[in-house]
């Protein structure tokens, strides 16, 4: 059993958190592991996904450089145990500060990863029936246990239909934000300076390390983060249905700029479409398109626009 711990001379707040994680993770690999003591670890990982967190991210960087090997004494030992498990605590918390920094929100746990290719989809059900759509050029990993399910998503987009469980919460990690279930279907894209997480059902939390409150999203709403903003508004059932047309193969535009409309079908194609005519960037369109056809997109522009374009490197041309 674990009972020499003494909380009371634990470091506050996210490195005592580290710091326990580090001792528990110590103690798993080099002590007589019984059932209780993984009931008293069950128990504290379910305190909060903060204490998962450090563990998953300590047993990670344990795993990837096997400092510890040498350290590993043999069952019979006596005397010595809690001494080198509170080496091995160290080595595994020295190692993880020192290269990355403390964080709260780990950089890279480790779970399962799931990747889609430019244009392609895929959905990913997690052991509960919760189901995970990627969009094109998508990536996230997924790590599962008994009291949490964490996905990270490293890029792209994703709708996330979950099943409600307060017990075991869904938490999406995206950029430095992170996106807690309450009983919902909403989406998560991430692209290199901004964040959109809409919501079509339910509520989720979203917070992030720097944040002095965290926002609740309802059904309807969608926020819109950078580095310098955050942005809430309402959308339509329709809207939100349009957006996530590419659940469909299809792109939706209502009133788009040509420019946005350029920038969007090219997320789903390799074959790039360039825009070469600046005064035709601010001129709308409201169409439906099959997402990963640009020259069908480049018949549609030319029949509603009239304008001309052609083909250059690999590349399509719209002109004046």
């Amino acid at each position: 059993m674990i009972d020499d711990f003494d909380d009371q001379h634990e470091p506050p707040g996210a490195l005592g958190i580290e710091t326990r994680a580090a001792d528990w993770l110590a103690r798993k690999q080099f002590w007589n592991w019984s059932a209780d003591d993984q009931l008293q670890l069950d128990a504290w990982l379910a305190q909060s996904p903060a204490h998962e967190i450090a563990f998953w991210r300590l047993q990670g960087a344990l795993a990837r450089t096997e400092r510890l090997a040498a350290l590993r004494p043999a069952k019979t030992a006596i005397g010595w145990g809690p001494l080198l498990a509170r080496a091995a605590a160290a080595v595994v918390l020295i190692g993880v500060v020192s290269a990355a920094g403390y964080y709260a929100y780990p950089s890279r746990p480790d779970g399962v990863a799931y990747a889609t290719s430019v244009g392609g989809r895929e959905t990913v059900v997690l052991s509960d029936g919760t189901r995970i759509e990627l969009n094109t050029d998508t990536a996230i990993r997924v790590a599962e246990t008994a009291s949490a399910r964490t996905i990270h998503l490293d890029r792209g987009e994703a709708y996330f239909q979950v099943v409600h469980n307060a017990a075991r919460p869904l938490v999406v990690y995206a950029d430095e934000r992170r996106i807690t279930d309450i009983g919902t279907e909403f989406s998560v894209r991430r692209e290199h300076n901004k964040l959109e997480v809409a919501v079509v059902e339910g509520k989720v939390n979203v917070d992030a390390p720097h944040d002095r409150h965290a926002l609740l999203l309802t059904a309807g709403e969608t926020m819109i983060a950078t580095a310098k903003s955050i942005s809430v508004t309402r959308k339509s059932e329709r809207t939100l249905v349009n957006d996530l047309g590419w659940r469909r193969g299809i792109v939706v535009f209502d009133g788009t700029r040509l420019a946005d409309a350029v920038q969007e079908i090219n997320r789903y194609n390799s074959r790039k479409i360039i825009l070469t005519d600046a005064n035709l960037a601010n001129v709308t369109l409201t169409a439906t398109v099959t997402a990963n056809d640009p020259e069908q997109f480049i018949r549609m522009a030319r029949f509603l626009l009239g304008n001309r374009g052609g083909d250059a490197a690999g590349k399509i041309l719209i002109s004046q």
